[in-house]
């Protein structure tokens, strides 16, 4: 314990930047929050700096953020910076040694946020998210009704946070995280995730965009394992730079309900109501009252205990990440997120958005493998089948590139389907590319024959094995490819991990539209094969009016076109200049009418192959 003049010696303070929230909420929490010194400030501006020094009465005003992380008497540092640079600042701050206090969100997405939580550990310093209305006693009571029992076991969770629309702030650029999901719609996501502690089933979004594409009004439906729902809604959308907002919450368990229309963040004199039945089956309805100081206090002074006194940060690492995980998977599903170059999976698993497809690609030599690893794919796709899995083999272990750099799937074929045989199939793969684990691993088909009436015990089998190797810590990710609703809806009765990723025929002209809304109401990532249609697409007329307009290759406008959709993409070229080429489709956006339209074209391209027929 650090002792001054016989009480312990406060946290010397810095403050990264000028923002609203700072000012208004974080700030005046520090001056009122027992062990907090308000040490320094930095604002791109000196002249900033310095107003907030007089105003809050800091010890030091710094121009650029840079400065403030160089002075070693700064201990913690509190950042409300847009979201997009986060990350950045972070680390930065991380790696000078400092404590972090991070504004919420505290990353773009969840692979961010895991660089950002290494990085504290790396240096030995603490990383916590800002959500201070999680301090607040209002939120404890209501925490600690639920897991007393009381309104029994939770089934539904309703809540909104609506506010103003602004008319000029970070929050409506799309580039800087902007949008209601991603400022106020994690305040709902926090609260249901601090409530049911059950892994997430399914996810179902929709969203109101505007020209830019970020969402003013959001509406999400979540479903968990155990059975529980929740609903929120979240958004700008109650009048231009005005005070409005609107915030409730309501809680339905098996044996009762909770009413709050409290806001977050509130304090003061808090209440809620609380509805039982009693031992004749009448409703009695009670109000709880809470008293709430500062939850920014409450916040600071947490923070302060953990960096004085070893105390645990009360927003851990582990809620941080599954919130994250679940605003990825909204934003996906809402339409939000265009531009990802990885998509994370239920269990975490981040896979690059664009992969390389070595279907073909030559089984005589490496030369294909090491061109790609030269180009910049880290994300290798492979099969039994393919019959090229030891010169992948060869090609990643000579190029020098860390094994954990590089995202490797393989997959099992029908015919080896079973407990036995995907087991030795698996191990062979593994043998063949040099490496004790892989990536993802998939069932490549779930029929070898059309005819075939005991596919299903076969597919239920191997299935069983790959949960195991799962477990194992031998594959980070399982899936199936070629799987379509009917093929997964008895895979899904029996099986105890969800797959986490259907590997299909994607591209305009053959979508599979169904297939697709399936998989997004079961939480399972569709990714692309054949993304090209078979290369058919290259030179199609009607897709080439659309890449002149974009400056891009055919290729580039279907691959981006499937990146838009939250659909990764595997696909093949034999030149390293076309392997650069589809790896660079990130510079530019299609417009919604212009997806709207590509979405709607005839069928072309399609292979010809579909798992219920020769």
């Amino acid at each position: 314990m650090n002792v001054e003049n016989g009480s312990i010696r406060p946290v010397k303070w810095g403050v990264m930047g000028t923002a609203g929230i700072a000012a208004g909420c974080t700030i005046p929490g520090m001056q009122q929050a027992a062990g907090c010194e308000l040490y320094a400030v930095a604002g791109r501006s000196l002249e900033k700096a310095e107003a907030f020094k007089e105003r809050f009465g800091f010890a030091k005003a710094y121009q650029g953020y840079d400065a403030l992380l160089a002075d070693p008497e700064v201990e913690a540092v509190y950042i409300p910076l847009p979201n997009d640079i986060h990350c950045e600042w972070v680390i930065k701050a991380l790696n000078a040694k400092k404590h972090v206090l991070c504004e919420k969100p505290a990353a773009m997405n969840e692979t961010e946020l895991r660089r950002m939580f290494a990085a504290a550990k790396k240096n030995g310093v603490i990383l916590m998210e800002a959500f201070a209305y999680l301090h607040s006693p209002y939120t404890e009571r209501l925490k600690e009704i639920v897991s007393g029992g009381e309104i029994g076991k939770i089934d539904y969770i309703d809540t909104a946070f609506l506010t103003q629309d602004y008319s000029e702030d970070f929050r409506l650029h799309k580039e800087q995280g902007g949008g209601g999901i991603y400022d106020i719609g994690c305040y709902c996501t926090s609260m249901i995730l601090s409530l049911i502690d059950s892994p997430v089933r399914y996810v179902k979004a929709d969203a109101e965009l505007d020209s830019a594409g970020v969402d003013r009004l959001a509406s999400v439906m979540i479903g968990f394992e155990d059975g529980s729902r929740a609903t929120f809604n979240a958004g700008m959308n109650l009048g231009i730079n005005t005070a409005d907002r609107y915030d409730r919450l309501f809680i339905h368990g098996s044996e009762g309900y909770i009413r709050s229309a409290v806001e977050y963040n509130a304090q003061g004199g808090l209440s809620f109501d609380v509805t039982v039945k009693n031992e004749k089956g009448e409703r009695i309805t009670r109000t709880e009252r809470v008293t709430a100081g500062s939850n920014y206090s409450l916040e600071l002074e947490q923070l302060n205990d953990c960096i004085r006194n070893g105390a645990k940060p009360h927003i851990t690492e582990e809620f941080s990440l599954k919130n994250m995980r679940l605003l990825d998977r909204i934003l996906d599903v809402s339409g939000y997120t265009g531009s990802r170059r990885e998509f994370i999976l239920q269990n975490g698993t981040a896979i690059p958005a664009v992969g390389f497809g070595s279907y073909l690609t030559g089984r005589e030599d490496t030369k294909a493998i090491t061109d790609a690893l030269e180009a910049g794919y880290r994300y290798i796709d492979t099969a039994k089948m393919y019959k090229n899995e030891e010169q992948i083999g060869e090609a990643v272990a000579a190029s020098g590139i860390p094994r954990e750099e590089i995202f490797l799937c393989s997959k099992v074929w029908p015919t080896e389907l079973g407990k036995e045989e995907t087991l030795l199939s698996f191990e062979a793969s593994c043998r063949k590319l040099r490496t004790d684990y892989l990536d993802m691993y998939l069932i490549h088909w779930p029929k070898n024959d059309p005819g075939d009436k005991d596919w299903l015990r076969k597919v239920r089998e191997a299935w069983q094995t790959m949960e195991e190797l799962y477990e194992q810590g031998r594959i980070r990710a399982i899936g199936v490819s070629n799987f379509l609703p009917h093929h997964l809806m008895p895979l899904l009765e029996t099986a105890r991990i969800r797959p986490m990723v259907d590997q299909l025929e994607l591209h305009i002209g053959y979508m599979q539209e169904y297939t697709l809304a399936y998989l997004r109401e079961q939480g399972i990532l569709p990714q692309a094969w054949s993304p090209l249609g078979r290369a058919k697409l290259l030179g199609d007329p009607e897709i080439s009016v659309f890449s002149a307009k974009y400056g891009c290759t055919n290729a580039q406008l279907l691959l981006r076109y499937l990146i838009q959709r939250g659909i990764p993409v595997i696909p093949k070229a034999s030149s390293i200049g076309r392997m650069k080429e589809n790896l660079d489709v990130f510079g530019f956006t299609i417009s919604g009418e212009d997806m709207s339209y590509l979405s709607c074209l005839p069928e072309r391209g399609w292979s010809g192959e579909h798992p219920d027929m020769e």
